[in-house]
């Protein structure tokens, strides 16, 4: 019985916003980091960097600039950063490594959730954890035990009405 493994992962990739204080065992944050540095890049440039947080007066401070009680209550926040001097796509780069950084998690049991930054927080941020001017920041990538279960997407979430040929 031939199994759809990645798609399996997709299915249970859900958003989740609340988390248990577990702590996450470094091995886990390394794995996610590596799916995520594994995604593809514009050139394969492979500038993106990620940050790892896990102290509680910076999660907290980072929750004073963009809000979102879950900020400061994930065991781990990750941004993935870019240098804008070494990509021509840093949205683009930025976003898959992100995506690949989200299936880890899931496969790993874990929870993620995009949180979007731009304009004044992304700066904020920066100025924050010491980042660089020419680097660019699109997330905060929470992670964490869920609180509560979350449930996958079903066959009946896919719209085949979506698709459109030539």
């Amino acid at each position: 019985n031939f199994k759809f493994m990645v798609t399996e992962v997709i299915k249970n990739r859900r958003s989740v916003r609340e988390y248990k204080a577990n702590e996450i065992p470094e091995k886990y944050i390394n794995e996610i980091i590596k799916a995520g540095q594994f995604a593809p890049s514009a050139c394969n440039n492979r500038a993106v960097e990620f940050i790892v947080i896990k102290n509680q007066k910076i999660k907290d401070e980072i929750f004073r600039i963009i809000g979102q009680k879950f900020i400061k209550e994930a065991p781990v926040l990750i941004i993935p950063a870019t240098d804008t001097r070494k990509t021509n796509f840093p949205i683009q780069d930025l976003s898959v490594a992100s995506e690949n950084m989200f299936l880890e998690a899931t496969a790993l049991g874990l929870g993620t959730v995009w949180k979007a930054v731009s304009g004044v927080w992304e700066e904020k941020i920066k100025e924050l954890l010491g980042v660089p001017k020419e680097y660019k920041i699109i997330n905060v990538i929470p992670v964490g035990r869920p609180k509560e279960r979350t449930f996958p997407h079903s066959e009946a979430d896919f719209d085949p009405k979506k698709i459109h040929k030539e």
